[in-house]
């Protein structure tokens, strides 16, 4: 997959339509419920709505925005920690995937674009998927998510082992 980490990601247009097949939805079920579990230190922020057309791309390019904050406050406010996140993002979605069906855009931000909410520095991910017609796109979408949700549960579990390691 292709990842970079960017300092802004566009805002979406709040009328733009959202495309979601029955792979794409149980994707998106069984990413939110990975991050409610106790594996997780992560929440989404926004709720998941799923992809639709990438503007300014190809015709069969899809992308969804995935908003996510600490769910303990505390560790929100730890900088350091927030650049751990992303930086072992970056290095596990780099190894998931195609370089040229995949792509994800991180942004740590001040708050939650679009809600007026101001929560602690917010991960915003922009997935981005490509195909040769709209359906391989939908199922790259789906398949990016699944990259994303497990790349997720194993930077919660090495951020569980770099906080056991700084109280000591």
């Amino acid at each position: 997959m292709r990842v970079e980490a960017v300092e802004k990601i566009p805002e979406r247009r709040k009328d733009e339509s959202v495309v979601a097949d029955a792979g794409a939805s149980l994707a998106m079920k069984n990413f939110a419920a990975a991050l409610e579990s106790d594996d997780s230190l992560l929440a989404l922020l926004a709720p998941l709505r799923g992809a639709g057309a990438e503007p300014t791309a190809s015709p069969h390019t899809l992308s969804g925005d995935i908003i996510l904050g600490f769910k303990q406050t505390d560790l929100g406010k730890q900088r350091q920690l927030q650049f751990l996140l992303v930086e072992k993002l970056i290095e596990l979605l780099k190894e998931a995937g195609s370089n040229e069906a995949l792509e994800a855009r991180l942004c740590l931000s001040g708050g939650t674009p679009g809600n007026g909410a101001h929560e602690e520095n917010a991960l915003c991910i922009r997935l981005v998927s490509k195909g040769e017609t709209a359906e391989q796109a939908m199922l790259r979408w789906g398949l990016g998510l699944a990259h994303l949700q497990q790349a997720l549960l194993f930077t919660s579990r090495h951020l569980r082992m770099h906080l056991a390691q700084s109280e000591n």
